[in-house]
């Protein structure tokens, strides 16, 4: 054999590279969110089968008040071993519901699609997809809810984002509201990944990691109030430029602000926070600057 047919062998089989951990360059924010997420993914793992099977939770509204205004649309992903296994919208036709005023509704879409069209953001539920597409909303409602009681016998976690001021107030308001039940969701069953998206960008003097003894919803109202100029944590914009969601997900980003792609955004989210809180016991906060950090994930 010839030294070249032997070069080209060699070639042709080379050496196996063994896999070698991913290494992620953390910044100081993301330092700080890998310590955050990963304090509450222990307490959260310590008491149930999290964070494998869990779901994540969407929203759209008719506006911001939760006593004022109305779900539009409902959307989640059910996530088992860690993969999505379902991801479903319901959109909610209260074109049809007599005690809504229908002046008011209409009035309330329009306004909420012309607040969304000014910061270039894209409405997608007209009082006319509403009437067409849309179902009665008090058996979907009953139906969220019985979802809901049953990830709570199964002690699995719900994923949302800005979960415990928007989303939970919501369904809270809905289900006393429209089906007289004053049902209420367990405060060590709920993980908010806006909330440590926003904390991770707040200065130190706004206390941004949890208190001992402090819950998440706690923890969440305490960050939540704080104010601070900057401190950007929406789905599509921040963590879409931070994390790469929709490249992801495969889905293109005119497709934000609709609840179950945004419910399928946060498994992504959800997915990148437990990689970061696998990196927490080897960062080192006191050091503001970059870190570069090994994660088998």
């Amino acid at each position: 054999m010839t030294a070249t047919a032997q070069r080209v062998r060699r070639r042709s089989n080379p050496t196996p590279i063994p896999n070698r951990p991913k290494v992620l360059l953390l910044d100081y924010r993301r330092k700080l969110l890998a310590v955050t997420t990963n304090f509450w993914f222990r307490q959260l793992s310590s008491r149930f089968g999290f964070p494998d099977n869990y779901t994540t939770l969407d929203l759209e509204t008719t506006g911001l008040s939760p006593a004022d205004d109305l779900i539009c649309a409902i959307g989640y992903t059910t996530v088992a071993k860690r993969r999505p296994v379902e991801t479903k919208e319901v959109i909610l036709d209260w074109t049809r519901q007599p005690e809504v005023d229908q002046a008011k509704l209409r009035q309330d879409l329009l306004q909420t699609a012309d607040a969304m069209q000014r910061q270039n953001k894209q409405h997608h539920y007209p009082y006319e997809r509403l009437r067409a597409e849309g179902v009665d909303p008090l058996p979907a409602l009953q139906d969220i809810l019985a979802r809901l009681e049953a990830m709570e016998q199964r002690r699995e976690v719900l994923i949302a984002h800005n979960g415990w001021r928007f989303d939970v107030e919501f369904l809270q308001s809905h289900f006393y509201n429209w089906l007289r039940i004053d049902f209420r969701i367990d405060p060590e069953l709920m993980y908010d990944s806006g909330i440590c998206e926003k904390a991770s960008q707040l200065p130190e003097r706004c206390d941004p990691l949890p208190y001992a003894g402090e819950s998440l919803q706690d923890f969440s109202w305490r960050i939540g109030n704080v104010r601070a100029r900057g401190i950007r944590w929406a789905l599509d914009s921040h963590c879409q430029e931070q994390y790469g969601l929709f490249e992801k997900a495969g889905i293109d980003q005119s497709q934000a602000h609709q609840a179950g792609t945004d419910s399928l955004l946060l498994y992504h989210l959800f997915e990148t926070h437990r990689t970061l809180a696998g990196c927490a016991s080897r960062v080192d906060l006191h050091d503001e600057g970059s870190q570069a950090v090994a994660t088998d994930n």
